[in-house]
């Protein structure tokens, strides 16, 4: 009886060894990661292109960004966005706040979107543009377009 299970065992691993042969020979290589740039310090400019639409009861804005420096990435790149009423009141429940997790590499472009409850008496936001290693000098732009790492 314990033969037939031994002769079992070594046919079923005898099976087995080809298998795992091939499955190990599938594998595919570790992807390769970007060099990233040094983080930039100071003032940074960032182009940005911006659109809003009414979605249900919800104001979702859109920017498209864009690290206009040529040679260090922006780490940290935060946008927060704040609603006032007719009287310049900021308005309690409103407004966003989105974080880039990756640093926004040089001439790189990238997605944020903001959104909001809409509650009645919303007239105007305001948008207050962050990054970890100094502060942002947000230009507008009519259209952005990538640069040559993505």
């Amino acid at each position: 009886m314990r033969v037939r299970y031994a002769i079992a065992i070594v046919a079923t691993a005898a099976l087995l060894v080809p298998a795992a042969m091939r499955l190990q020979a599938q594998t595919t290589p570790a992807p390769v990661l970007k060099k990233s740039a040094p983080p930039l310090r100071g003032a940074a400019e960032l182009g940005f292109v911006q659109t809003a639409k009414l979605e249900g009861n919800t104001i979702v804005t859109t920017f498209q960004v864009k690290n206009l420096h040529a040679a260090n990435a922006i780490v940290g790149l935060q946008i927060t966005e704040f609603w006032y009423d007719k009287g310049g009141a900021p308005l309690q429940g409103t407004g966003d706040r989105q974080r880039l997790r990756a640093p926004l590499q040089p001439l790189d472009v990238a997605t944020i979107t903001l959104r909001s409850p809409k509650v009645v008496g919303m007239t105007s936001p305001q948008y207050k543009f962050e990054q970890n290693n100094g502060t942002i000098k947000p230009v507008k732009m009519k259209v952005i377009k990538a640069g040559p790492n993505t």
